[in-house]
C-alpha cells in the first residue's frame, strides 16, 4: 500500500474530525456515546478490510499508456430528432403547417435562409422562449436546421420545441444550411439578393 500526499492529507483530516467531534461530544456530556459510535465505525471498516483482503485502500493511478478517451470509441447515438431530407423538406416549403426554424446565428439568418423560415438562435432559444410565444401551429410541422454537419444545434432546438410543448411533430434537416445550398434549394436574404444580381 503506497500512501499519497493525498492519502496523508485525508487521514489527518479524519483524525482531525474525529477530535473536533470529541472535543464537541464532551461539552455536551456525550463523550461515551460519541466514543462508542467511532470505535463501531474503525470496528467495522477493520472487519470490510479483512473480509475483502484483495481491495486496496487507495487506488493506483490510471496508466497513461491505457488510455481510451479518443473519440473513434465512443459508441455513436441514433438522433432524438427525426431527420428529414432535403427533397422531402423542399416539397413542404410554403405550406401552411409547416415551419421552418433557422437554429444559426442571427447574422447568418440575416444573410441567407429558407425562405419563410424564422430565427430561433439555438444559443438564445431557452430564454427566448421563456419570453415569449412562437408563431408556430402546435399541431403542425416544424423543420429545425443549422450551419450543417451533426446538426447539434437544430437537435437541441428541436428537442426544446418538444419539451416545452411548442410542437411536438419537430424534425431536424439533413445536413442543415450546407446541404440546402448545395442542393441548389430557394433562399432569401441579403446574401440571395446580391446573388440574383450576380
Amino acid at each position: 500500500m503506497v500512501l499519497t500526499s493525498g492519502s496523508v492529507l485525508a487521514l489527518l483530516l479524519v483524525i482531525a474530525l474525529s477530535v473536533a467531534t470529541v472535543a464537541v461530544a464532551r461539552q455536551l456530556e456525550l463523550v461515551a456515546d460519541v466514543l462508542l459510535v467511532i470505535g463501531a465505525s474503525v470496528l467495522g471498516g477493520l472487519v470490510f478490510i479483512a473480509a475483502h483482503p484483495g481491495l486496496d485502500l487507495i487506488a493506483a493511478p490510471p496508466d497513461p499508456g491505457d488510455a481510451t478517451c479518443g473519440t473513434e470509441e465512443i459508441p455513436l447515438v441514433a438522433p432524438v430528432v427525426e431527420r428529414i431530407s432535403v427533397e422531402e423538406a423542399q416539397a413542404l416549403l410554403g405550406q401552411a403547417q409547416v415551419t421552418f426554424v433557422d437554429a444559426r446565428p442571427s447574422y447568418h439568418y440575416t444573410a441567407a435562409h429558407i425562405p419563410g423560415a424564422m430565427n430561433l438562435p439555438a444559443e438564445d432559444a431557452e430564454g427566448l422562449l421563456e419570453l415569449q410565444s412562437l408563431p408556430i401551429p402546435p399541431d403542425g410541422q416544424v423543420i429545425t436546421y443549422c450551419d450543417g454537419g451533426s446538426c447539434e444545434q437544430s437537435e437541441y432546438l428541436g428537442m426544446l420545441l418538444r419539451e416545452r410543448d411548442v410542437c411536438q411533430q419537430v424534425r431536424v434537416l439533413e445536413g442543415g444550411w450546407q446541404a440546402w445550398v448545395a442542393a441548389e434549394a430557394p433562399i432569401e436574404g441579403s446574401e440571395s439578393t446580391v446573388e440574383a444580381a450576380g
